[in-house]
């Protein structure tokens, strides 16, 4: 592979991981490291001691600032808020690059610019990394399945030694893990997307060890929204279940999570503005998140389906924990890093097909080989079912 040029918008805690694992890639010749805050890059770059990587500053709500910082790269990562997704994307395929994002508050607005992306022979996708990985798996298994009936996800994650009183304090960008919370969530069902009360669908789900059981509850999260699309074979419904936040729960009932000002002895405050005041960012405490967190992580879905007359359940499912990321990346949140630096470099190669697409839209068998190149893999248990 010729020597490549990346661009990351976003120096938080997935930029500088995903930096760090790109130094793993010898064909990189130049990561452009950028950030409104250009601090924050600065520290990022010299913490990874190589001179490929090169911190600048950019605001990711400009276009001529996005223009100028992804001049002459192949491929634009984009590790900020899912609000400047379309922004970043339009300027990436104006500069003729490739690129990937971590998330969205739009698939489906991303998804509509499919056409244009294809007529330029570029590829975008889109919500790529943690959870978003099983998506694949999903597709992959799907394909051996005569229909499927049914996706159902559940993510869950555990710190090893538990809070007594638990601290809301997020290893990613705050404001996107809030936000997580703050819209109903939605399902797939015969269809048509619903939309459903906040923290409603809970249950206790048993994760396999060693995570075990949790409480989780329904959340609005991409995969709902992509994966009917890509996966079809008859599919009636999909959800998505996260672990049960009980800090974040309380502060949004309580207020706290508000954009609208209260009055505090004769001053106007945003109860919001000041949570996020209060909240360490965590790309300024990399370090020390990396020492104080040690989380059992699970990424699984089960596919309901059919195959040669006989129904069953696919339960497919990805393994890890912060303290493996760290032992073998040297970063904690590499389920993220690693399937970004993955996705890249096979738009670089010209290994996916022009357009726009989610991961369930990369082809599966390549991209589960290539993660499993770099220790991520999936375990299969099948279910057979009796009855009707």
């Amino acid at each position: 592979m010729r020597m490549v040029k990346v661009a990351i918008i976003g120096m938080g805690v997935q930029g500088s991981a995903i930096a760090s694992t790109l130094t793993m890639v010898k064909e990189v010749s130049e990561v452009v490291c950028a950030d409104i805050n250009l601090s924050r890059a600065r520290r990022a770059v010299e913490r990874l001691k190589d001179n490929r990587m090169v911190a600048r500053w950019v605001n990711a709500d400009d276009t001529d600032s996005l223009s100028d910082v992804v001049r002459g790269v192949d491929v634009v990562i984009n590790a900020t808020l899912p609000v400047f997704n379309l922004k970043i994307m339009d300027v990436a395929l104006k500069r003729g690059a490739h690129y990937v994002d971590l998330a969205s508050d739009n698939p489906l607005k991303q998804l509509e610019l499919d056409d244009k992306w294809k007529k330029t022979g570029l590829t975008a996708v889109i919500t790529q990394g943690g959870p978003f990985i099983v998506n694949a798996a999903v597709k992959r298994v799907s394909e051996e399945l005569d229909r499927v009936d049914e996706v159902r996800l559940r993510h869950g994650w555990r710190k090893l030694e538990e809070e007594l009183i638990p601290v809301w304090r997020p290893s990613w960008c705050p404001e996107v893990a809030l936000s997580e919370w703050e819209v109903e969530p939605t399902i797939y069902r015969d269809g048509r997307f619903e939309r459903l009360p906040l923290f409603s669908g809970v249950e206790e789900y048993h994760f396999p060890e060693p995570l075990g059981p949790m409480k989780v509850c329904l959340v609005d999260y991409e995969p709902v929204y992509t994966l009917p699309r890509f996966i079809g074979k008859g599919i009636r419904y999909v959800d998505c279940k996260l672990p049960l936040d009980l800090a974040i729960g309380t502060l949004i009932n309580m207020g706290l999570t508000s954009r609208k000002p209260v009055e505090v002895k004769g001053v106007k405050v945003v109860p919001r503005d000041v949570l996020m005041a209060l909240i360490p960012h965590p790309a300024d405490a990399i370090d020390e998140q990396a020492e104080r967190l040690d989380v059992l992580i699970c990424y699984l879905a089960e596919v309901k389906g059919e195959k040669s007359g006989e129904k069953l359940i696919h339960v497919i499912y990805n393994s890890t924990s912060v303290s493996e990321c760290l032992r073998r990346f040297k970063v904690y949140s590499a389920d993220v890093s690693v399937p970004t630096v993955v996705t890249a470099l096979m738009l670089i190669k010209g290994e996916v097909e022009p357009g726009v697409i989610p991961p369930e839209g990369l082809p599966t068998e390549l991209f589960l080989t290539r993660l499993n190149e770099w220790g991520i893999t999936f375990q299969n248990k099948v279910v057979y079912l009796r009855g009707p």
